[in-house]
């Protein structure tokens, strides 16, 4: 972003605050300006990190519903973190940086570990001593975070490509999962088994799965054979709706597939009203949940999408909607109230991304990539936290100087020669030889 821009978006924000304190701007309105300003100056923190646990690919990281504070993360080598992201430890004066603080980690060799790669992490909505895991070695496991051993495993017939919870379900404790089978396979905790298995996907595996936020028991998912379907889980007659695009399609499938690709990405926006896809085609849609049409917007054009699920973030309701997606080595971020804006694109990571998601308490994104690295993105990349190391390092100097000027002045003071004896030294010159 120019300097131009971040000048003009500095005194919009300004005005805003203005307005507010003279009573002309409601306090809601004036959150979204600022979460949303935050948003819009993201950058690489160079002053906080991540405990380096993984030795490999990071594939997901998800943080808690219940504190907003632990992130958890899963790796291709099996490897299993939790980092406390309000657990920093003292600055390394060296580096001039704070490291978040390791919980706990399962790691490749513990009984209970995954044999492959973790696909998809996530805490229990309601309570942090659970969490779930699934991969490639075609298994879903249920975790007690107090003592890392699985209290449930499920066994399925293909590889597991993606999970989840409902955040705000209160009648059920459905699982969603997607395989390499077309069918979508519904497992309750509570029962032990699979309940129910959701049946509209044509050939090919499911590669996403998204629970609404507004609707408990409406389900999105996203399969191989392009089509992003609607479901009402109480029901078993099929799916509520298939989400068509009536444009014709390059690639000569017909012309009523949700997108001209495999749909690996869902994701509901706030209020639950709107279902964001992403497929392998390189675009972006927004639907109506209701309607099932399709919003008249151009978002910009992605990039390097790829085939296995995208694990993309649409801010919650304290912003505008904001969308970060993981594109090859960066990440794509736009407004999606302002869909012709050209996309920002954050760079950082050494290799591809495959996750992120966002602290909204702490106002920074964190991303996962195949470079091994958790990486934490904020408002200027701490920039206020590199002035306060500045007065420190000022502080420092002053304290140094301070303390000898004080040793200088405790100095006993310089003897003088006494007269008598002065008188008698040796006071001939040359011009006397």
């Amino acid at each position: 972003m120019s300097s131009v821009s971040q000048r003009a978006n500095h005194h919009a924000l300004l005005h805003r605050l203005t307005n507010q304190s003279n009573g002309l701007l409601k306090p809601l309105k004036l959150q979204r300006s600022v979460v949303s300003y935050f948003m819009q100056h993201l950058e690489l923190s160079r002053n906080k990190d991540f405990k380096t646990v993984h030795s490999s690919a990071i594939n997901d990281v998800n943080i808690d519903l219940t504190e907003n504070r632990y992130l958890l993360s899963g790796g291709a080598d099996g490897t299993i973190a939790i980092h406390d992201l309000e657990n920093l430890t003292d600055i390394d004066e060296i580096n001039h940086s704070r490291t978040y603080k390791l919980v706990c980690s399962v790691s490749p060799g513990n009984r209970n570990a995954h044999k492959r790669s973790i696909e998809t992490v996530q805490w229990y909505p309601l309570d942090t001593g659970i969490f779930t895991s699934s991969g490639t070695d075609r298994l879903l496991k249920i975790w007690d975070t107090n003592t890392l051993k699985t209290a449930e495993e499920y066994n399925f017939s293909g590889v597991v490509h993606c999970h989840q919870m409902s955040s705000i379900a209160t009648k059920h404790n459905l699982i969603a999962i997607g395989t390499d089978s077309s069918i979508v396979k519904l497992v309750d905790p509570r029962a032990g088994s699979a309940t129910h298995s959701l049946r509209g996907h044509k050939d090919g595996g499911v590669r996403a799965v998204s629970w609404s936020n507004k609707d408990e028991f409406l389900l999105a998912t996203g399969g191989v054979d392009n089509f992003a379907i609607l479901w009402d889980v109480r029901t078993a007659k099929g799916c509520l709706m298939k989400l068509q695009d009536k444009k014709k399609k390059k690639s000569g499938f017909t012309p009523d597939t949700t997108h001209d690709g495999s749909v690996n990405g869902l994701h509901f926006t706030a209020d639950g009203l709107h279902l964001a896809t992403v497929g392998t085609d390189q675009k972006f849609f927004l639907w109506n949940v209701y309607t099932g049409k399709k919003l008249p917007m151009n978002f910009p054009a992605l990039s390097h999408i790829k085939r296995r699920c995208i694990k993309f973030y649409l801010t919650k309701g304290g912003s505008d909607n904001h969308a970060f997606i993981p594109t090859g080595s960066s990440i794509s971020t736009f407004s999606l109230s302002l869909p012709s804006s050209k996309s920002k694109h954050l760079y950082g990571h050494y290799n591809s991304v495959n996750c992120c998601t966002y602290q909204e308490q702490g106002n920074q994104l964190i991303s996962g990539g195949n470079d091994q690295k958790i990486l934490a993105w904020t408002h200027k990349g701490d920039q206020d936290f590199e002035e306060y190391l500045c007065d420190r390092q000022v502080e420092k100097m002053e304290t140094k100087v301070k303390r000898n000027l004080e040793e200088v002045l405790e100095l006993p003071p310089i003897q003088t020669i006494p007269e008598a004896i002065a008188q008698t030294l040796d006071t001939w010159s040359d011009d006397e030889i």
